[in-house]
């Protein structure tokens, strides 16, 4: 078999930002000039099926390593693979940007995610550069550079999926405040390039359109009393869908859009649109009430975010309460939310959501967690009739109940856990009632019984449960019995660990029976701080009961691997 080789670097912003949000110049002097720390790792595959084609290779390998370059603090990562499952090379360096920052003044350059607001720029993935500045008070932020890459057409298929424009995009922030309390103006302004892709594909084909976004919102945040909080977050975005449309001012019936047009480069493929928020709440010591609302319109867009959840509005309640010995705590909301906020839809849906969180210490020993949730949907209509089977009214609830139990001793520590979980979905819909058709609810329930036992000197730790998971809906009653057990054991001073896991799952659908069976075999072995190998072994039976009929026929699998690895830092 040919061997193929794989190797992928990559160093983006969002393994940056993990590791290095900004680096504080300041403290550069303290930094060792040169670090390289990281892992390499040597893996070996084998695979087994029986009953069925083979899903793995019979035989496999697997180098890989994950390097991290440091340079006075700056940390590079980067990652490596050489397998035999594909062809392919990167570039090692596919995105790379830094912050630094000195005292209040911060710098970005090359490929960054920077929020200034959640509805200018939030988080988008920008090349480019840019300053914040916070002197005292005084909050400043500028960011320029592509948000988008145009993407290249396949001259021999003329195909292109997506397709897309380079685009270009300039925010800003200025406020003055602190964390506590503060007052933003934010602005984006992105424009499509054009001219930044062939035009081979006609507009009617493509059905893409190059798009120019400006965004104008504001951020706040007041403290009162140290308890009681004001914030708000707002914005007006105006979009033009095309911005070579010939389509003039006066083919828009918005007179707010006409006196802009004065201003602003629009046209009739303009449109603008609001979004916001805002919310008060007041926490003390041991408990809290924050009442928060949310309006954002259908087609609110900013080009400087990924995503927005729009069309909704909605008004949430949030409690939250613990008690001063901390052995009870209660977190909960409740919220009524609807779309077609314009009643530009033929319905309108109304939903009401309710969560409730608590968690009891009733004893040293004995503690209860209990989880609830109701979502209710009620679609109705506007002014527009529409068939009654269209109407929408169902809910749904989960509740879940885990007591425990623990005892606990300097010699053994033994924990009982019990999972009870229940699902439904009711369907109210008097249509269906009406033509006496099927009930579409659903009701289903998962059960899990666990006890664990540890017993630190011996260095030795035993698990078991017991499952049983049920679903019922008309015409079908699926149902699963489960039993696992495993053991954990560590010797040779901490260097060398075993552990095995068994566990049989019996299915029951509709009367037909199904088994599977699993189990593993996992141990390591520390030589050093430097190296340290694993061997692993899973095995799986499965017969889902139609082996006769040759779907879905019964086959056993082996899977195993042995790895060895390697730290090292100089």
């Amino acid at each position: 078999m040919k061997t193929i080789v794989h190797f992928a670097v990559v160093v983006c912003c969002l393994g940056i930002l993990g590791s290095l949000k900004s680096q504080e110049l300041s403290t550069i002097a303290k930094q060792k000039p040169f670090r390289f720390d990281g892992n390499l790792e040597f893996r070996s595959m084998f695979y087994h099926a029986s009953g069925i084609a083979n899903r793995m290779e019979p035989l496999n390998y697997l180098i890989s390593g994950s390097p991290t370059i440091s340079l006075y603090g700056w940390s590079i990562p980067f990652s490596f693979t050489l397998s035999k499952k594909q062809s392919s090379f990167q570039q090692p360096f596919n995105q790379f940007g830094l912050s630094p920052t000195y005292k209040w003044v911060t710098l970005h350059a090359g490929y960054r995610n920077v929020t200034f607001s959640p509805y200018t720029l939030a988080g988008h993935t920008i090349l480019g550069g840019g300053v914040e500045l916070n002197p005292g008070k005084l909050r400043f932020g500028l960011m320029y550079g592509r948000l988008n890459r145009a993407t290249v057409i396949d001259t021999a298929s003329m195909s292109l999926v997506p397709y897309s424009f380079t685009r270009k995009g300039l925010a800003v922030k200025l406020g003055y405040g602190t964390s506590a309390n503060f007052f933003d103006l934010n602005l984006l302004h992105a424009k499509d390039d054009s001219s930044s892709v062939a035009d081979l594909i006609p507009n009617a084909v493509r059905k893409v359109t190059p798009a120019a976004n400006t965004v104008l919102g504001y951020g706040t945040r007041f403290t009162l009393f140290k308890q009681l909080y004001i914030e708000s977050d707002g914005a007006v975005s105006l979009l033009t869908r095309d911005i070579n449309s010939t389509l003039s001012l006066d083919s828009i019936s918005d007179k707010t859009l006409r006196k802009l047009g004065r201003l602003l480069d629009i046209n009739g493929t303009s449109e603008w649109f609001l979004a916001f928020n805002a919310g008060i709440g007041y926490q003390a010591k041991n408990y809290g009430l924050k009442v928060n609302y949310r309006r954002v319109e259908p087609g609110f867009t900013s080009m400087g975010a990924y995503y927005f959840t729009n069309d909704v509005e909605n008004l949430t309640i949030m409690p939250n309460y613990s008690h001063p010995s901390g052995r009870f705590r209660l977190n909960g909301s409740l919220g009524i939310e609807q779309d077609n906020v314009r009643l530009q839809k033929e319905a309108t849906s109304k939903r009401v959501i309710g969560t409730a969180m608590v968690t009891a210490e009733l004893t040293k020993q004995l503690g209860i967690d209990l989880n609830f949730s109701n979502f209710s949907n009620n679609q109705k209509p506007n002014t527009l009739r529409f068939a009654d089977s269209l109407k929408i009214v169902q809910t749904t609830r989960t509740l879940g109940i885990m007591p425990r139990f623990t005892i606990s001793s300097p010699k053994r520590v033994q924990m009982i856990l019990l999972s009870i979980n229940f699902n439904s979905m009711n369907d109210y819909n008097s249509y269906f009632d009406a033509n006496n058709s099927p009930s579409r609810d659903i009701n289903s329930g998962q059960y899990l019984l666990n006890y664990t036992l540890s017993l630190p000197l011996e260095k030795l730790s035993f698990n078991a449960s017991l499952s049983y998971t049920n679903l019922k809906s008309t015409g079908n009653k699926n149902s699963y019995r489960g039993v696992s057990g495993g053991a954990t054991y560590l010797m040779a001073n901490n260097k060398l660990s075993a552990g095995t896991n068994l566990s049989y799952l019996r299915g029951n659908s509709n009367g037909a029976k199904s088994d599977i069976f699993n189990g593993s075999l996992n141990l390591s072995y520390t030589i050093n701080k430097l190296q340290s190998i694993r061997a692993m072994v899973y095995f799986t039976n499965n017969n889902p009961g139609s082996a006769v009929t040759g779907v879905n026929p019964s086959f056993s699998e082996t899977r195993g691997e042995i790895a060895y690895q390697l730290n090292f830092g100089l």
